[in-house]
């Protein structure tokens, strides 16, 4: 498994409450065109838990289990409650808790090497007639600038830890479909903002950047976050349903 580019931390999880918000709207019209109302489902790569929540308010489902990989984010998702959570490596099979009728993964197989090869494997745990539901990034078109300039070298660091930014293109043979989504640029530089401590010393020691670079680059982030309003993030999202 690719380790966590963007960590686990206290304010890893913050990031992810942000990113939860800015894309709840897209994966809840997914959730509840795809998903169907009261069976088992299992949620990968759940974080500290808010996909999971999203699919507990969409679908009522009869039994409902998170699984990540770390210890840190499954604590979180636990205080909150609403389901089962356990700490799980999710590129190892079977799963707990399978078989299921429904397994979602939202924003997880661009940080997982073989992406293809592990849909493959998920398929496996389903019950006969069941679905995965895939929510992934297909494509991002920041504004010039920091945005642009942090996309670039995320992408990159990403890459150096195993993994590839946008798992969109690498899925396109499963069917799916390509969803525009807009966000604000000034909450866009806030995530990215946090994102760069948990992958700042990766990148000055990959040869990605210099210290003096990400320097620059962090004062460019703060200064668009500052500015709500003024610009957008045009993100496109790959969204996919894989039976059984």
């Amino acid at each position: 498994m690719s380790q966590y580019t963007f960590g686990d931390s206290d304010l890893a999880a913050e990031r992810l409450a942000l990113v939860a918000a800015a894309f709840a709207e897209p994966s809840r019209q997914l959730l509840e065109r795809t998903l169907p109302i009261g069976v088992d489902v299992l949620d990968l790569g759940c974080g500290p838990g808010h996909s999971t929540r999203l699919i507990a308010e969409t679908c009522r489902p009869r039994r409902l289990v998170g699984l990540d990989a770390s210890e840190s984010y499954v604590a979180m998702a636990r205080r909150d409650g609403g389901a089962e959570f356990v700490v799980h490596d999710v590129t190892t099979t079977p799963l707990p808790g399978a078989p299921v009728d429904a397994i979602y993964a939202r924003l997880l197989l661009a940080h997982l090497p073989h992406p293809l090869g592990l849909v493959e494997r998920w398929r496996t745990q389903l019950r006969p007639g069941g679905v995965l539901v895939l929510d992934e990034l297909d494509a991002m078109d920041p504004p010039p600038g920091p945005l642009r300039t942090y996309e670039d070298v995320v992408v990159e660091v990403v890459a150096a830890g195993g993994g590839g930014m946008y798992a969109g293109p690498q899925l396109a043979r499963l069917g799916g479909r390509s969803v525009e989504h807009l966000v604000d640029s000034a909450a866009a530089a806030r995530m990215y903002g946090m994102n760069m401590p948990s992958w700042r010393d990766r990148a000055v020691a990959a040869g990605i950047a210099t210290e003096t670079e990400l320097d620059e680059l962090a004062a460019g982030l703060a200064a668009v976050a500052e500015r709500p309003g003024e610009s957008t993030v045009r993100w496109v999202l790959y969204q996919a349903v894989v039976e059984a």
